[in-house]
């Protein structure tokens, strides 16, 4: 691993993948340490380095360090910037200040049609969310159609031996017998678990093909069960994994749990989160 730099010293980062006036841009490039702090981390003192292009913002080194050749072929002579435009014109490092400003001069003039581009962006992102969302809810309520067509309430039929049954649960309560039963609390409480989400991941749906298709999992669930919750005042549950889980679910609650953990995943797979002095 490349030792620790000092300031002064000039390093490559690469910063989150963001949607600007419509395009995918990753923030990157050539940055110069300004300062160096030593953590504690998993009982071991690891370095992080802050840099002028992107101040109050830590970089684990040991991650760094291992990528700083790939990134040095990635962005070359670009200098990492906090904000920049996703416009190419805006992050040429050869411009001059002049020519910078008749750039932006005339982008400010051109405003309605960078409107218009993220517009037609934001069509494809909103389409595959509720493509996936309506595929959910619509498995979701043909097969409780055939629970409540074929099963009496309790009646439980094995499908696999020693792991699977279908057992027909009217479920009162909320996620893991949780919320109590009033069905009006549970479904405002479900509402806003769709109105966080949907803020916490408002950048990352734009971005992420995989977080759309996880939050249309989430959207298209929620929706099936609060329908149940409308239309009888307890969800229909079925599936019954008893040797090896607790409770009764149905396909919302499994795609809902996809889902979530879709959504972790992706996270995850991000670079190490950037850590605020």
């Amino acid at each position: 691993m490349r030792s620790t730099p000092s300031p002064g010293d000039e390093i490559y980062v690469e910063t989150y993948l963001h949607l600007s006036h419509g395009i995918d841009d990753v923030r990157g490039g050539r940055a110069t340490v300004t300062r160096v702090q030593i953590d504690t981390v998993g009982g071991r003192n690891v370095p992080f380095v802050e840099v002028a292009e992107d101040p109050g913002s830590l970089y684990n080194w040991e991650h760094l360090a291992e990528k700083q050749t790939d990134l040095a072929a990635q962005f070359g002579a670009r200098r990492a910037r906090p904000d920049p435009d996703a416009r190419p014109q805006f992050n040429d490092d050869m411009m001059t200040d002049d020519e910078r400003t008749a750039t932006y001069d005339h982008a400010l003039r051109s405003a309605p049609a960078v409107s218009s581009a993220a517009a037609s962006t934001a069509t494809p992102v909103l389409t595959l969310v509720g493509v996936v969302a309506l595929v959910v809810f619509v498995l979701d309520r043909w097969s409780k159609a055939i629970v409540l067509g074929s099963f009496m309430p309790g009646e439980s039929r094995l499908v696999v031996p020693h792991l699977l049954w279908w057992t027909y649960v009217q479920n009162q309560h909320g996620a893991f017998g949780m919320f109590g039963s009033s069905p009006g609390l549970l479904i405002v409480l479900a509402v806003i678990v769709l109105g966080i989400f949907a803020w916490s991941f408002r950048d990352a749906v734009r971005r992420s093909r995989v977080v759309r298709v996880a939050f249309g999992m989430i959207v298209g669930g929620a929706m099936g069960n609060i329908v149940d919750r409308f239309q009888h005042r307890w969800v229909v549950d079925f599936i019954d994994f008893r040797t090896i889980w607790p409770n009764v679910f149905n396909v919302a609650d499994a795609c809902i749990t996809v889902g979530v953990g879709l959504l972790v995943i992706e996270s995850l797979r991000r670079r190490e989160p950037r850590r605020s002095t």
